[in-house]
Protein backbone atom coordinates (compact mmCIF):
# COMPACT_ATOMS: atom_id res chain seq x y z
CA UNK A 1 0.00 0.00 0.00
CA UNK A 2 1.21 3.38 -1.11
CA UNK A 3 1.68 6.13 1.42
CA UNK A 4 -1.25 8.01 -0.20
CA UNK A 5 -3.56 4.85 0.35
CA UNK A 6 -2.20 4.50 3.91
CA UNK A 7 -3.16 8.04 5.24
CA UNK A 8 -6.56 7.65 3.59
CA UNK A 9 -7.54 4.37 5.12
CA UNK A 10 -5.83 5.75 8.68
CA UNK A 11 -7.76 8.70 8.07
CA UNK A 12 -11.07 6.58 7.58
CA UNK A 13 -10.41 4.06 10.51
CA UNK A 14 -10.18 7.18 12.74
CA UNK A 15 -13.03 8.56 11.66
CA UNK A 16 -14.95 5.42 11.83
CA UNK A 17 -13.83 4.51 15.91
CA UNK A 18 -15.59 7.67 16.98
CA UNK A 19 -18.57 6.09 15.96
CA UNK A 20 -17.93 2.70 17.15
CA UNK A 21 -15.80 3.60 20.49
CA UNK A 22 -16.06 5.40 23.59
CA UNK A 23 -12.95 7.35 23.30
CA UNK A 24 -9.98 6.14 25.75
CA UNK A 25 -6.20 6.71 25.16
CA UNK A 26 -5.92 3.31 23.46
CA UNK A 27 -8.20 4.76 20.57
CA UNK A 28 -5.38 7.50 19.83
CA UNK A 29 -2.56 5.55 20.08
CA UNK A 30 -3.29 1.45 18.86
CA UNK A 31 -4.15 1.43 15.65
CA UNK A 32 -7.19 -0.93 14.63
CA UNK A 33 -6.05 -2.22 11.70
CA UNK A 34 -9.29 -4.19 11.02
CA UNK A 35 -9.05 -7.37 9.26
CA UNK A 36 -10.68 -10.56 8.58
CA UNK A 37 -11.01 -13.96 10.36
CA UNK A 38 -12.69 -16.94 10.62
CA UNK A 39 -14.36 -17.98 14.07
CA UNK A 40 -13.42 -21.11 15.62
CA UNK A 41 -17.14 -22.12 15.74
CA UNK A 42 -16.03 -25.97 16.03
CA UNK A 43 -18.80 -27.29 18.17
CA UNK A 44 -17.39 -31.04 19.18
CA UNK A 45 -13.69 -30.13 18.36
CA UNK A 46 -12.58 -28.55 21.68
CA UNK A 47 -9.57 -26.16 21.58
CA UNK A 48 -7.59 -25.14 24.44
CA UNK A 49 -9.95 -22.35 26.13
CA UNK A 50 -12.61 -24.99 26.13
CA UNK A 51 -10.32 -27.44 28.33
CA UNK A 52 -11.15 -29.01 31.31
CA UNK A 53 -9.79 -27.35 34.58
CA UNK A 54 -6.31 -27.49 34.68
CA UNK A 55 -3.47 -25.44 34.27
CA UNK A 56 -3.24 -25.63 30.34
CA UNK A 57 -6.57 -24.17 29.99
CA UNK A 58 -5.89 -21.28 33.20
CA UNK A 59 -2.22 -20.37 31.37
CA UNK A 60 -4.12 -19.91 27.99
CA UNK A 61 -6.50 -17.37 29.59
CA UNK A 62 -4.13 -15.70 31.23
CA UNK A 63 -2.21 -15.13 28.34
CA UNK A 64 -5.37 -12.98 27.06
CA UNK A 65 -4.79 -10.71 30.02
CA UNK A 66 -7.02 -11.59 32.20
CA UNK A 67 -5.26 -11.00 35.06
CA UNK A 68 -3.16 -7.21 33.99
CA UNK A 69 -3.12 -4.68 36.33
CA UNK A 70 -4.97 -1.73 36.23
CA UNK A 71 -3.76 1.63 33.74
CA UNK A 72 -3.29 5.13 34.48
CA UNK A 73 -5.16 7.55 31.95
CA UNK A 74 -3.06 10.90 32.25
CA UNK A 75 -5.09 13.66 33.69
CA UNK A 76 -5.43 15.32 30.06
CA UNK A 77 -7.37 12.50 28.86
CA UNK A 78 -9.21 12.09 31.74
CA UNK A 79 -12.29 13.78 31.06
CA UNK A 80 -12.23 12.59 27.58
CA UNK A 81 -12.39 9.68 28.09
CA UNK A 82 -15.41 9.64 30.82
CA UNK A 83 -13.47 9.84 33.96
CA UNK A 84 -14.67 12.20 36.27
CA UNK A 85 -12.83 14.31 39.12
CA UNK A 86 -14.14 12.55 42.59
CA UNK A 87 -12.76 8.82 40.93
CA UNK A 88 -9.17 7.36 42.16
CA UNK A 89 -6.36 8.79 41.52
CA UNK A 90 -2.23 8.86 41.39
CA UNK A 91 -0.16 10.92 43.64
CA UNK A 92 1.90 13.48 41.48
CA UNK A 93 4.92 11.88 42.92
CA UNK A 94 4.19 8.62 40.84
CA UNK A 95 3.08 10.65 38.17
CA UNK A 96 -0.75 11.28 38.61
CA UNK A 97 -3.63 10.16 36.19
CA UNK A 98 -6.55 7.99 36.74
CA UNK A 99 -6.47 4.31 37.67
CA UNK A 100 -8.27 2.54 35.35
CA UNK A 101 -8.93 -0.94 33.44
CA UNK A 102 -9.56 -1.53 29.71
CA UNK A 103 -12.80 -2.97 28.89
CA UNK A 104 -12.17 -5.24 26.71
CA UNK A 105 -10.02 -7.22 29.33
CA UNK A 106 -12.64 -6.63 32.06
CA UNK A 107 -14.73 -8.79 29.39
CA UNK A 108 -12.44 -11.37 29.07
CA UNK A 109 -11.82 -11.58 32.82
CA UNK A 110 -15.71 -11.81 33.02
CA UNK A 111 -16.01 -14.51 30.56
CA UNK A 112 -13.01 -16.81 32.43
CA UNK A 113 -15.29 -16.49 35.43
CA UNK A 114 -18.21 -17.89 33.80
CA UNK A 115 -15.45 -20.56 32.64
CA UNK A 116 -14.28 -22.00 36.08
CA UNK A 117 -17.81 -21.15 37.28
CA UNK A 118 -19.28 -24.00 35.08
CA UNK A 119 -20.94 -26.92 36.72
CA UNK A 120 -18.14 -29.30 35.91
CA UNK A 121 -15.49 -26.80 36.53
CA UNK A 122 -16.51 -25.13 39.94
CA UNK A 123 -15.49 -27.59 42.42
CA UNK A 124 -11.88 -27.26 40.98
CA UNK A 125 -11.15 -23.60 41.24
CA UNK A 126 -13.26 -23.71 44.61
CA UNK A 127 -11.34 -25.93 45.95
CA UNK A 128 -8.21 -23.40 45.06
CA UNK A 129 -9.21 -20.57 46.98
CA UNK A 130 -7.82 -18.11 44.59
CA UNK A 131 -10.15 -14.82 43.98
CA UNK A 132 -13.47 -14.77 43.16
CA UNK A 133 -13.88 -18.15 44.76
CA UNK A 134 -11.99 -16.99 47.99
CA UNK A 135 -15.34 -15.21 48.97
CA UNK A 136 -18.02 -16.55 50.62
CA UNK A 137 -20.58 -18.42 47.79
CA UNK A 138 -23.05 -14.89 48.21
CA UNK A 139 -20.34 -12.74 46.64
CA UNK A 140 -18.82 -15.49 43.95
CA UNK A 141 -22.83 -15.46 42.82
CA UNK A 142 -23.39 -12.12 42.66
CA UNK A 143 -19.65 -11.75 40.96
CA UNK A 144 -20.48 -14.37 38.53
CA UNK A 145 -24.51 -12.66 37.58
CA UNK A 146 -22.27 -9.21 37.70
CA UNK A 147 -20.07 -10.53 34.84
CA UNK A 148 -23.29 -12.55 33.04
CA UNK A 149 -25.02 -9.22 32.97
CA UNK A 150 -21.61 -7.04 31.79
CA UNK A 151 -21.15 -9.73 28.70
CA UNK A 152 -25.19 -9.36 28.14
CA UNK A 153 -24.69 -5.73 27.69
CA UNK A 154 -21.73 -5.76 25.66
CA UNK A 155 -23.24 -7.91 23.33
CA UNK A 156 -26.51 -5.90 23.26
CA UNK A 157 -24.20 -2.64 22.71
CA UNK A 158 -22.69 -4.26 19.58
CA UNK A 159 -25.09 -6.51 18.04
CA UNK A 160 -23.40 -8.66 15.64
CA UNK A 161 -25.85 -9.08 12.44
CA UNK A 162 -23.41 -11.44 10.53
CA UNK A 163 -25.67 -14.78 9.57
CA UNK A 164 -24.94 -18.10 10.04
CA UNK A 165 -25.21 -20.53 7.18
CA UNK A 166 -26.38 -24.20 7.84
CA UNK A 167 -24.95 -27.49 6.15
CA UNK A 168 -25.81 -30.96 5.56
CA UNK A 169 -24.30 -33.77 7.91
CA UNK A 170 -24.63 -37.65 8.44
CA UNK A 171 -23.10 -40.05 10.35
CA UNK A 172 -22.57 -43.61 9.91
CA UNK A 173 -25.37 -44.26 12.34
CA UNK A 174 -27.98 -41.80 10.94
CA UNK A 175 -30.48 -42.61 8.23
CA UNK A 176 -30.70 -39.48 6.65
CA UNK A 177 -28.79 -36.30 6.84
CA UNK A 178 -29.86 -33.59 9.04
CA UNK A 179 -29.17 -29.69 8.76
CA UNK A 180 -26.61 -28.07 11.29
CA UNK A 181 -25.33 -24.38 11.95
CA UNK A 182 -22.12 -23.35 10.22
CA UNK A 183 -20.76 -21.62 12.92
CA UNK A 184 -17.09 -21.40 11.55
CA UNK A 185 -18.18 -17.63 9.79
CA UNK A 186 -15.98 -14.74 8.94
CA UNK A 187 -16.04 -11.51 10.80
CA UNK A 188 -14.51 -7.90 10.76
CA UNK A 189 -11.70 -7.20 13.53
CA UNK A 190 -10.07 -4.98 15.13
CA UNK A 191 -6.20 -5.76 16.40
CA UNK A 192 -7.01 -7.39 19.97
CA UNK A 193 -3.12 -8.23 20.20
CA UNK A 194 -2.77 -5.00 19.82
CA UNK A 195 -4.94 -3.67 22.66
CA UNK A 196 -3.36 -6.65 24.55
CA UNK A 197 0.07 -5.83 24.26
CA UNK A 198 -0.54 -2.10 25.01
CA UNK A 199 -2.76 -2.89 28.29
CA UNK A 200 0.30 -5.00 29.30
CA UNK A 201 3.11 -2.58 29.02
CA UNK A 202 1.18 0.47 30.97
CA UNK A 203 0.03 -1.74 33.73
CA UNK A 204 0.49 -0.50 37.24
CA UNK A 205 3.65 -1.52 39.24
CA UNK A 206 2.87 -4.23 41.25
CA UNK A 207 1.98 -2.90 44.91
CA UNK A 208 5.04 -4.50 46.68
CA UNK A 209 7.08 -2.16 44.55
CA UNK A 210 5.85 0.97 45.70
CA UNK A 211 4.63 2.76 48.73
CA UNK A 212 0.84 2.28 49.04
CA UNK A 213 0.65 4.84 51.72
CA UNK A 214 1.81 7.22 49.03
CA UNK A 215 0.48 6.21 46.17
CA UNK A 216 -2.68 7.04 45.84
CA UNK A 217 -4.29 10.22 46.15
CA UNK A 218 -6.62 9.92 49.08
CA UNK A 219 -10.02 11.35 49.55
CA UNK A 220 -9.49 13.73 51.63
CA UNK A 221 -9.81 17.40 49.36
CA UNK A 222 -12.99 19.32 49.72
CA UNK A 223 -15.06 18.08 47.09
CA UNK A 224 -14.09 14.48 46.93
CA UNK A 225 -16.18 11.68 47.13
CA UNK A 226 -16.65 8.66 49.23
CA UNK A 227 -19.59 6.63 47.97
CA UNK A 228 -21.64 4.68 50.71
CA UNK A 229 -22.06 1.71 48.81
CA UNK A 230 -20.51 0.03 45.83
CA UNK A 231 -21.71 1.29 42.75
Amino acid sequence: MNKEKQDYAEAADEACMQHVSHYSPLVKVVKPRWHTVRFNGSFMRENVYRGPAGAEVDAAWEALGVGYRPIVVPLEEAAKSGLQPHQVQVESVYGGGFLANVEVLHHLHCLNILRKSLAWNYAYYHAQGHPPFSNSDDIIRVHVTHCLDILRQQLMCVPDVGVLGQVWWKSEEMAQPTPFVEFNTEHRCRDFEGVRAWAERHQLPKEEDVDLERFYRMPTRVGDIILSEMP
